[in-house]
């Protein structure tokens, strides 16, 4: 292949500040994050006009409905990886047919999703929440499975524009959503121009709407004539190689993140409901604010994916490790912020979704913990982004697993058990206690470089001297980038 793309990219790239170029690709990029997190508030804060249990409800059937088309989610997640290592190598076809090969799985796996809908209510009620609270959240659950393949093929076009560097085609998109998805639930919750109120299915099916929008946006630019000469974005032909290439680094994603998911939904769903109704709302209240942080954050954390794949794509190693150090540090700064506004204020924000004086106790309380919890978050983020735009899943998604079924399910169960009187801080001590052994692994995996020797295409060689010598010839041509 003509290295003439590649040398004229390390010239633009010697001429750009690592800050800066980081920031282009990740602002946009957590501003389509907390657009997402601002729909998810909206939806709650909404609905708590109608009553707490509706508020309730949509949170907790949200987390469910996630923990199942997450698996999804986490696969495509992996696009990012393959489209920025493609860019990388100036090999913009593949990355088009990758972005395909996304597609392909999102609407498959969206369509198997709606499995759920005959059995939502039995499923909450299954879970222990009173028959009123698993028929409001079996209404918002049934209403999302609806647009499963439409959620899960959206995530695959933010992620192939992400790893294209196109992020503010996702952001735009985005931002069309949260108008659509506050006007739609405007009409359908409250029942304005005509339409009946529907409350919690309402929400649901504003939520519906502007996942419709938003890939109608991206799939507008995606198909674009000056894309589909450059990226071949209409090339929708299913390539099995390409497919099970996606597949054997996916699926360890999909598992982490559906593991995680899983665990923290069996920790607000089943563990906490054990403390009362008033400990169940106040927890999914404080895990609202939980993704109003970390949602932002997942936006560094693609903008490093995003970069460290680049980078890999090119043979710069030490470029990309440099980046997603440079990503946790600003992504640390954040959610610092984010902890210490969550504990000075942790009263008035459980304040703006419940007044009755057992939820707010309990709501402070969590959100001292949620506050605390926001640094190792931080280096969660960052590093299994960083490894996952390097191809590495496999390991650190079995290691996730299995600390947080242990210490998170296992020891909060525990808790609830043999310790009682310590109610809700039992358990999130130990909650707190695994964000933070596992921030430290990640950090650890990616400071020891083995990713640097992970291959995802067949045709590339292992690199051998330029991982002893990247870093020097980097600090020789490169002085200007950091």
């Amino acid at each position: 292949m003509d290295d003439r793309p590649h040398k004229l990219t390390y010239a633009l790239e010697a001429r750009e500040r690592p800050l800066r170029e980081l920031l282009l690709l990740a602002v946009p990029t957590v501003a389509q994050m907390a657009s997402y997190t601002l729909m998810q508030f909206a939806d709650r804060w909404m609905l708590a006009y109608v009553g707490d249990l509706q508020a309730t409800a949509a949170g907790t059937a949200g987390i469910v409905y996630f923990c199942v088309i997450g698996f999804g989610f986490g696969v495509l997640l992996v696009v990012n990886t393959f489209a920025s290592q493609s860019f990388g190598r100036c090999d913009y076809r593949s990355a088009g047919r990758y972005l395909w090969q996304g597609l392909w799985f999102g609407v498959a796996f969206g369509l198997a999703a709606m499995l759920l809908y005959p059995v939502a209510q039995s499923l909450f009620l299954k879970m222990g929440h009173p028959l009123p609270v698993a028929t409001l959240e079996a209404d918002y659950l049934r209403v999302l499975t609806l647009a499963g393949s439409l959620k899960l093929a959206s995530t695959a076009l933010s992620q192939f524009l992400m790893g294209i560097h196109r992020p503010m085609v996702v952001f735009l998109a985005a931002a069309s959503g949260v108008v659509i998805n506050l006007f739609f639930n405007w009409i359908f919750i409250y029942g304005h121009w005509g339409f009946p109120a529907m409350g919690v299915a309402g929400a649901a099916w504003g939520t519906n709407a502007a996942v419709l929008v938003e890939l109608l946006v991206m799939a507008a630019y995606v198909a674009a004539p000056a894309m589909v000469r450059t990226f071949n974005t209409l090339d929708w032909k299913l390539r099995w190689d390409m497919q099970r290439t996606l597949l054997r680094v996916g699926l360890p994603a999909g598992f982490q993140l559906i593991c995680d998911v899983a665990a923290w939904t069996v920790f607000l769903n089943i563990i906490m409901v054990s403390f009362g109704t008033a400990a169940l709302s106040a927890n999914s209240f404080a895990f609202t604010y939980m993704h109003m942080s970390f949602m932002p954050a997942i936006g560094v954390g693609a903008a490093v994916t995003a970069l460290v794949g680049k980078y890999i794509g090119m043979k710069r190693y030490d470029l990309a490790e440099r980046r997603a150090h440079l990503g946790f540090f600003v992504c640390a700064i954040y959610m610092v912020v984010c902890g210490a506004m969550f504990f000075l204020f942790r009263n008035d924000l459980i304040r703006l979704f419940s007044n009755d004086p057992q939820v707010l106790r309990i709501g402070a309380v969590t959100m001292i913990f949620v506050a605390a919890y926001q640094i190792f978050d931080a280096m969660f983020i960052v590093y299994v982004g960083a490894l996952r735009g390097a191809g590495d899943t496999l390991v650190p998604a079995a290691v996730q697993a299995v600390l947080v079924w242990t210490i998170v399910v296992g020891g909060g169960f525990a808790t609830t058990r043999y310790a009682p009187q310590y109610g809700v801080s039992g358990p999130w001590t130990l909650a707190t206690l695994f964000g933070a052994l596992l921030g430290f692994y990640l950090l650890l995996r990616f400071k020891r470089g083995r990713w640097k020797s992970i291959r995802l295409h067949p045709d590339e060689p292992i690199p051998t001297a330029q991982l002893a010598a990247d870093s020097i010839t980097a600090s020789n041509s490169l002085q200007a980038t950091d």
